[in-house]
């Protein structure tokens, strides 16, 4: 049995027993990893506050390789991310990033990369204001590059023409877009040029600029309609995400 060190986001979180948690956790330095927290329930339990969803803390931990369940030992709090609490549309999106984490990520393997991208994308949602699902955008459009379905916004999958003011049809199956003409049989999500100009700018974009951004309803519905397509044909996710439906309703703009 090993004792592990190492920066960690929580994810996700369950009852066990009378007092005690089971923490689903993206460390830094091992993957994702779920833990046994002791007595985390109870009120003068050591863990009490550096275990709430979305927190960056540091732990220690006792890694035995025959097992799935690892023992938690001790937790440090880096960033409670305070202003998640009480916000409920700051909260789901961020509930969102950790449940598309959970979900698309194998256990023990290390994904520091990764574990960076979602760090970086909660300390700005907890710091700045604006349109806060850009960040979200930004996390699915980094994230899925990471797992290696890198997008191509600019050019057309087939006749490699650039996509310019036409927009054009997206193919999930390929990551990229046809331009009109190829398109126009072959059939697709159809994605217009205002959506393919924020697509491709948020690539490179500072993460507080992607907060200034305003698209109309009909650029936000499409982004929203192409990542879930993306998501759904390259990762486990056929259900969605929860926490995402849960923005869109309080957002009213309809769950996908």
């Amino acid at each position: 049995m090993a004792i592990q060190k190492t920066g960690a986001i929580v994810l996700k979180t369950w009852k066990f027993g009378e007092t005690s948690k089971i923490v689903s956790l993206l460390t830094r330095d091992y993957g994702k990893i779920r833990v046994m927290a002791k007595g985390a329930r109870s009120q003068k339990s050591a863990f009490k506050g550096c275990l709430e969803p979305l927190s960056h803390i540091h732990i220690v931990y006792y890694d035995k390789k025959t097992r799935n369940l690892q023992l938690l030992s001790k937790t440090d709090l880096v960033d409670p991310h305070v202003r998640f609490m009480g916000d409920m549309l700051r909260t789901t999106l961020g509930f969102a990033a950790a449940e598309l984490v959970n979900k698309a990520l194998m256990d023990n393997e290390p994904q520091a990369d990764i574990f960076d991208l979602l760090k970086n994308v909660l300390s700005s949602m907890n710091k700045y204001d604006g349109f806060l699902e850009g960040l979200f955008w930004y996390f699915e459009e980094t994230f899925i590059s990471m797992m290696g379905y890198k997008p191509t916004w600019d050019a057309c999958l087939r006749c490699k023409s650039s996509l310019g003011l036409g927009g054009g049809y997206f193919q999930p199956d390929s990551g990229g877009l046809l331009c009109p003409q190829c398109g126009s049989h072959s059939g697709g999500l159809r994605i217009s040029p205002e959506s393919l100009d924020i697509l491709f700018w948020m690539q490179k974009a500072p993460l507080a600029d992607i907060t200034r951004l305003s698209p109309v309803p009909g650029v936000t519905k499409e982004i929203r309609k192409m990542f879930d397509l993306y998501f759904k044909t390259h990762v486990d996710l056929k259900n969605g995400l929860h926490s995402l439906d849960v923005f869109y309703e309080l957002t009213q703009g309809g769950a996908i």
